[in-house]
């Protein structure tokens, strides 16, 4: 019995541990990559000329989630954005880009604010007030169900 218990221990605390080893892998290479973009964009910032802000959107043809939550937010975005731009992109199609951003799931997002530089890379779903926020380089509100889904955004 004893024997049992402690080939048991073992067990859970070797994967509890192969487990923090694969979460602090997959945050360096995700830091490692928004590093390597952020240094692939020729700063604009000071140049006294601002961008429209750009979006990089990465989805499959069989993304689910893409379609019923992350479609209708980029949607309620533009609507409050004008002049918001939406790279869509296949990461199955594209896998070359999509290795580029280190798209390991969808829906995957790029968020470049109005001088062009890269706010961040959101691995899953981010709602439309997230974005928003991210785009506009404010905290996102997190009051109210409506906002921080893919409905639209209301106007403040």
């Amino acid at each position: 019995m004893l024997e049992r218990l402690l080939v048991a221990g073992t067990v859970i605390a070797l994967l509890t541990v192969a487990i923090a080893l694969g979460r602090r892998w997959y945050e360096a290479r995700n830091a490692r990559i928004e590093v390597r973009l952020r240094q692939s964009v020729p700063a604009i910032a000071g140049a006294g000329r601002a961008v429209a802000p750009r979006i990089v959107y990465f989805t499959t043809r069989t993304c689910v989630v893409c379609k019923a939550q992350q479609e209708p937010a980029m949607a309620a975005l533009r609507q409050r954005v004008q002049d918001l731009v939406v790279e869509r992109h296949d990461a199955v199609e594209e896998r070359s880009l999509a290795d580029e951003y280190g798209v390991l799931s969808v829906p995957t997002t790029a968020v470049y604010d109005r001088q062009g530089q890269l706010v961040t890379v959101n691995r899953g779903f981010t709602p439309a007030a997230v974005l928003l926020a991210q785009v506009e380089g404010t905290e996102p509100s997190l009051e109210g169900g409506a906002e921080m889904s893919s409905e639209p955004v209301a106007p403040r």
